[in-house]
């Protein structure tokens, strides 16, 4: 009986609890502009949904307002929100990056939110460009499981690709009016804490339609599926993927599960490029064979273009994987090559300065010919003497002999004289005798030597004196020294001739 009771209060508890209203204000200030949207998900509860106490299935709440949720369970309602971004001309758009942000909910809510999607609307002609601030994104594809689910469409609608965290896509434009959804996925609600989901820009028009910029990293390889995958790109739709790979590294490309449509008007390409050459590496159309693998070292472009299809569409995968570059011992040599040469020239300049100062120092040190074949600096030893200014040939005493033995000498030569003895002071007479027509020659003066018309007779011969000759010796010896300084005698006295 006991337990019956028990049972029957329970019972009549839980009843009460579900039957209960519960109020929530919320207030969408705190939303970041997002606008809240809430109805019922089952048609079979008896959940009831109240804003300032009218009964609605659906309510949309853009400002501060009293909900009220009567029988409500967390699968019987649900919850979303958008936020419109949008500037008319591109110098009204907003110059920095707009944080697509989730809202914070107020805990009255009976459900979390369910997704958020941001409408993204750039000026006629403009570009939506999408970055993630908590790191690259990478395409939801088969065989690459995501946690978060980021859906990019197009304004009509048209799908351009799953996203989630953790890839190797930096940015992507999109030359269109955009959309990015965030759904909840199984398991985990969306709050607060995983913001922020994308920053945004709005600029002007790009080239193509769509533009992803890729980072190849070197541990792992990446899978790039052309947009609207795996329906098919839209007719006469262009993309671009600006690939960036690691130092020493090579890209080797796969197109797999390609699908080529039957063309009605123009062709489909697929085109590689590398960055900053001007022909092409790889360009193959629907009706053309293409190639299982192809390698690209450098940064290139990967583009696609589509036709107007008359049959099937235009979809493709493209597996990029990364090795080690075969050019890289090439790479290394040149690199030794270039460092050698630039160590030669700061070797070269560095010789170059030296001789340069060198050669203007000796500029200031000009030297003076001196025909005797003496050259010589300039400084404090002054211009060197010539033979002229020498001092080395003027003697405090001078001997006649060595005056005179010269005359002697040719003389000697020419015949004129013979061998004499050592000259005797008191024998010494004028060289010179008076001659006719002549006047008295001065005693102790010197007069050069007139050789006679007719030759003489000969000289007697005079024994040698002491051994030795006036010349040989080289040394005038005098009786007295007074005398000889007074007058010089002029070597020997010529015998006048004697007659029979």
């Amino acid at each position: 009986m006991s337990l019956l009771k028990a049972t029957l209060q329970i019972f009549l508890f839980t009843g009460i609890a579900l039957a209960a209203s519960v109020p929530c204000k919320v207030d969408v200030s705190k939303m970041d502009g997002l606008s809240l949207h809430i109805e019922r998900a089952n048609r079979a509860s008896h959940c009831q949904i109240k804003i300032n106490s009218v009964l609605k299935p659906k309510i949309t709440v853009i400002s501060n307002s009293d909900l009220t949720f009567q029988d409500c369970l967390p699968e019987d309602v649900r919850i979303t929100a958008t936020r419109v971004i949008e500037c008319s001309q591109l110098k009204d758009c907003p110059k920095t990056p707009v944080h697509l942000l989730l809202p914070a909910l107020p805990p009255c809510l009976p459900a979390p939110l369910s997704s958020v999607t941001w409408s993204l609307r750039p000026p006629e002609s403009g570009t939506v460009e999408l970055t993630s601030p908590s790191g690259p994104l990478k395409q939801a594809l088969p065989g690459q499981p995501c946690n978060n689910n980021i859906i990019i469409k197009e304004g009509d609608g048209t799908t351009v690709g799953r996203f989630c965290p953790k890839g190797t896509i930096d940015k992507v434009q999109i030359h269109n009016n955009v959309s990015v959804t965030v759904t909840l996925i199984v398991g985990r609600a969306l709050t607060k804490s995983w913001e922020p989901v994308l920053d945004v820009r709005l600029k002007e028009r790009i080239s193509e339609r769509y533009i992803f910029n890729v980072a190849l990293k070197k541990d792992a390889g990446v899978l790039l599926a052309s947009p609207g995958w795996p329906g098919g790109m839209k007719s006469y739709s262009t993309v671009s993927w600006i690939v960036t790979v690691p130092p020493k590294m090579e890209a080797r490309l796969m197109f797999a599960n390609l699908s080529q449509p039957k063309c009605s008007r123009r062709h489909t390409n697929i085109r590689v490029q590398r960055v900053g050459r001007a022909e092409e590496d790889y360009s193959r159309r629907e009706d053309e064979e293409a190639d299982s693998e192809i390698t690209v070292s450098g940064n290139f472009y990967l583009n696609m273009s589509n036709c107007m299809p008359e049959n099937g569409n235009f979809s493709v995968i493209t597996e990029i994987t990364l090795h080690k570059s075969k050019n890289f011992l090439l790479t290394i040599i040149l690199s030794v090559v270039a460092t050698l040469v630039v160590v030669f020239v700061i070797v070269l300049v560095a010789v170059c300065v030296v001789i340069r100062k060198k050669k203007k120092k000796l500029e200031h040190q000009v030297s003076i010919y001196n025909p005797n074949g003496t050259s010589f600096l300039p400084g404090q030893n002054g211009t060197p003497k010539t033979s002229e200014d020498d001092d080395n040939h003027e003697y405090a005493s001078i001997e006649d002999t060595m005056v005179y033995t010269h005359l002697l000498r040719k003389g000697r030569e020419l015949g004129v004289y013979g061998e004499f003895d050592t000259y005797q002071p008191d024998s010494q007479k004028p060289l010179v005798s008076k001659g006719e027509g002549d006047g008295e020659a001065q005693v102790g003066a010197y007069q050069p030597f007139v050789y006679p018309s007719q030759p003489g007779p000969p000289l007697p011969v005079r024994p040698l004196s002491h051994g030795k000759s006036l010349v040989d010796n080289g040394i005038y010896q005098s009786g007295d020294k007074k005398e000889e300084e007074s007058s010089p005698k002029l070597g020997p006295q010529m015998e006048p001739e004697r007659g029979n």
